[in-house]
């Protein structure tokens, strides 16, 4: 048989034109063919695009940041919110991100890494070793890596080593991490009045206050920001998790509520079932969830990003 009588399909079949990024070298046509697809565009896709330009536009941050995610109630998604956050910020800003479990009870943060990416050490470990923790090379040896960037640090598993963790050993690791990343999230425990809350809030650059939609709960987290000084309030970023309302225009509904009553950095994140198995599977994927919820966690990450000093 010779090469003429060959049938199978070949690139250039597909594309002719010489191409450069994905679109045609030409000009006058593919210039058309651009402006035609823009057109076609979708507002959502429109809107989610000028989102991630603003925030890759954002300015690195000139020094270690820290981010507290702390709230006055349990079960609201704290967990969830540091994990998305520092995924996203590790993959789009490309930051040097690493997420701590400040929870004294038996933190999850952790465990939301796959299975075979998790680190057998923890924090416990790591901070036994201070003095021999030289390199970045070596920090990796008591994280689990994600394949967005986001470093996970485990909270020890038996509680009376973890009670061992008060603020100056957190000081300590906090120290030390500063040498090798961008940017620290702090997955707080339930509660604002503790020590380890109290050091958080006082070390954090900025805040993410955590609540749910539910008067219930959001009113106590407007109650405990009543007992914050008003200057402070510039950095805090409210996530109001878990809102059942699918739709942009309903999530943005709810933001200019939070907005009325003296929330003014705030986000909805909506309750998503997919998001939920991700996490719990180990199997999470920014791109692949529904527009609605990657648009919050975006607009999430942006809110933060703009506080990085």
């Amino acid at each position: 048989m010779t090469d003429r009588a060959h049938t199978g399909l070949s690139r250039r079949d597909l594309w002719p034109e010489a191409t450069i990024d994905g679109r045609p070298a030409g000009g006058g046509a593919g210039r058309w063919q651009r402006r035609l697809h823009s057109l076609l565009v979708s507002k959502g896709e429109r809107q989610e695009s000028e989102l991630e330009r603003q925030l890759l536009g954002q300015a690195p941050p000139s020094r270690p940041n820290i981010v507290a995610v702390v709230s006055p109630k349990g079960g609201v998604g704290k967990t969830t919110s540091t994990f998305v956050l520092g995924s996203t910020l590790a993959s789009y800003l490309q930051l040097r991100v690493v997420a701590i479990d400040a929870n004294p009870d038996f933190g999850t943060l952790a465990a939301l890494a796959p299975d075979r990416l998790r680190s057998q050490r923890n924090m416990a470990d790591l901070f036994a070793d201070l003095e021999q923790v030289q390199t970045a090379t070596d920090v990796r040896r008591y994280v689990a890596a994600m394949p967005s960037g986001l470093h996970l640090l485990a909270a020890p598993r038996d509680p009376f080593v973890m009670a061992q963790f008060g603020p100056d050993s957190y000081g300590q690791l906090l120290a030390l991490l500063s040498n090798f990343y961008d940017l620290l999230l702090l997955d707080l425990g339930t509660g604002l009045t503790g020590p380890l809350a109290q050091f958080a809030l006082e070390r954090a650059d900025q805040v993410v206050l955590v609540t749910t939609p539910e008067w219930v709960t959001s009113s106590i987290v407007v109650d405990a920001l009543e007992h914050l000084r008003k200057e402070e309030y510039d950095r805090f970023t409210v996530a109001a998790n878990k809102f059942y309302g699918r739709r942009p225009d309903e999530l943005r509904r709810l933001e200019e509520i939070l907005r009325q009553r003296r929330l003014p950095r705030s986000v909805a994140l909506p309750f998503d079932a997919q998001l939920a198995f991700m996490l719990d599977s180990g199997s999470y994927s920014l791109g692949a969830l529904e527009r609605p919820t990657r648009m919050a966690i975006k607009r999430l990450a942006l809110l933060v990003t703009e506080l990085l000093v």
